[in-house]
């Protein structure tokens, strides 16, 4: 996958390789969604360092636009102790095409059947720690199926016109990152 392959290799504005490499590591966890490596890394000087890194198979979010308003989901996240509003989203099972996912995601979590996706943007989570990257994709042509959630998935879908949702994004009112990039992309590209 191409976040674990990116792990321990960085070009910094194409002018030099910076690379660090494992000397040793240990799976400490390894569990449904993530795995935790510990290890020592050998950095470009020679310096051994400490690394914490969690394996994860990187996911989608998906910008939904129908009849002028944006579908969003609302859903508490217990890691930050909160309701976030954000994309339709979910996790990539290992060598699954992102686009598949994005579809399915979208189907479940909305009710709403893409006809056609536009990848804008993958992006890092926090590179300094995990491997994980996001694919995030702009919906169109959406057909109103039936939202058709995983067992322990608790979703309230948000309906946002467009104004306001461009309104919201001004005020920093978001706070889930591939939902902020996904809204950027949909405003700078035109598509709304």
């Amino acid at each position: 996958m191409l976040a674990r392959a990116a792990m321990g290799r960085a070009k910094t504005g194409g002018e030099q390789d910076v690379h660090e490499s494992w000397m040793n590591r240990e799976t400490k966890y390894a569990g449904r969604i993530f795995d935790l490596c510990v290890g020592q890394a050998r950095l470009e000087d020679g310096t051994v360092a400490h690394r914490e890194v969690v394996i994860h198979g990187g996911g989608v979010g998906v910008v939904p636009v129908v009849d002028g308003k944006v579908i969003l989901v609302r859903q508490f996240r217990i890691a930050v102790g909160k309701a976030v509003l954000e994309l339709p989203a979910g996790r990539l099972e290992p060598g699954e095409a992102p686009e598949r996912r994005a579809l399915a995601e979208l189907e479940e979590e909305t009710g709403y059947r893409a006809g056609r996706l536009v990848h804008v943007a993958s992006c890092y989570c926090s590179p300094g720690f995990t491997s994980e990257i996001d694919h995030i994709y702009i919906a169109h042509d959406l057909v109103k199926t039936e939202q058709n959630l995983e067992h322990d998935e608790r979703v309230e879908i948000v309906e946002l016109p467009l104004d306001e949702c461009r309104r919201m994004l001004d005020a920093c009112a978001f706070d889930d990152a591939k939902t902020i990039i996904g809204l950027r992309e949909l405003f700078a590209r035109g598509y709304a």
